[in-house]
C-alpha cells in the first residue's frame, strides 16, 4: 500500500470509529437505564417485604400477649394463677447449674 492509499483509508477509519463510540454510548444509555428499572423493581419488592414482616411481627406481638396466654391458660389449660403463699419446687442438676 502506498502513502497515498493510507491517506484516503484514515477518513474512513475515522468515521468507523466514531460510529463504534457512538452505539458504544447508546448501549451503555439502555443498559444504565434496565439497570435503574431492575433497581426500582428490586427496591419496590424489598418495601413489600419490609411491610409483610412489620405485619408479622404485629401479629405475633398481638398473639403472644401476656393477657391473652394467661386468658388461654385457665381457659383451655385449666390452670390458675400462682398465689403468693405457694411455693414453686425446681428440681434437677441444670437448674443448680445455671449462673
Amino acid at each position: 500500500m502506498s502513502h497515498k492509499q493510507k491517506l484516503q483509508i484514515y477518513p474512513l477509519i475515522s468515521v468507523v470509529i466514531i460510529i463504534i463510540a457512538l452505539f458504544s454510548l447508546v448501549f451503555l444509555q439502555m443498559e444504565v437505564r434496565r439497570i435503574g428499572y431492575v433497581l426500582l423493581k428490586e427496591t419496590r419488592q424489598y418495601k413489600s417485604l419490609q411491610d409483610e414482616h412489620r405485619l408479622k411481627v404485629m401479629r405475633f406481638a398481638k398473639v403472644m400477649r401476656p393477657e391473652r396466654l394467661r386468658d388461654l391458660a385457665v381457659t383451655r389449660l385449666t390452670l390458675n394463677d400462682a398465689k403468693s403463699s405457694q411455693i414453686i419446687h425446681m428440681a434437677g442438676e441444670k437448674i443448680a447449674l445455671r449462673q
